[in-house]
């Protein structure tokens, strides 16, 4: 028998029962009971995982808005507004939930674009499409805006 025993916090045993634990002792004011260290690190992750579907969803609406742009196909276009459309309905629910995350956008715009752009070159290797976005880049604008 191994004389070194680990114990296992309750974070690291059960995740949500954790959380409920969690939870519980936030509302009964028991906060030297929390492990605030596990509760720093999932208010981060939080935070992270918000940022990281701002720039996903915006990544997919970038690559779908260069489509429906610059390349006219009968066939697609329809499926590109449908993807557009989602994808703007779901950013708009995020920046309401979350309106600070506006800034975060706007830090992240011209990455993201690079990164939209890339898969489309890739994808369509004839249409020259434009290193930079060149139309308005405010969130407002890209939500609302048909560029087509």
């Amino acid at each position: 028998m191994n004389p070194i025993i680990t114990k296992l916090s309750l974070y690291e045993q059960d995740f949500f029962l954790w959380l409920e634990d969690t939870a519980t002792k936030l509302r009964e004011g028991e906060f030297s009971e929390i492990d605030l260290e596990a509760l720093t690190e999932e208010i981060e992750a939080l935070g992270r995982s918000e940022k990281q579907e701002l720039e996903n969803r915006l990544e997919v609406l970038l690559a779908h808005l260069l489509k429906r742009i610059y390349i006219d196909s009968a066939y697609d276009n329809r499926g590109w507004e449908l993807t557009i459309a989602e994808q703007r309905r779901r950013l708009r629910r995020l920046l309401k939930k979350s309106p600070s995350l506006k800034r975060y956008f706007e830090q992240v715009f011209e990455e993201i674009y690079q990164d939209a752009l890339s898969l489309v070159k890739m994808e369509y290797k004839k249409v020259i499409f434009p290193d930079t976005w060149p139309f308005n880049s405010e969130f407002e604008a890209i939500l609302t805006e048909n560029f087509w």
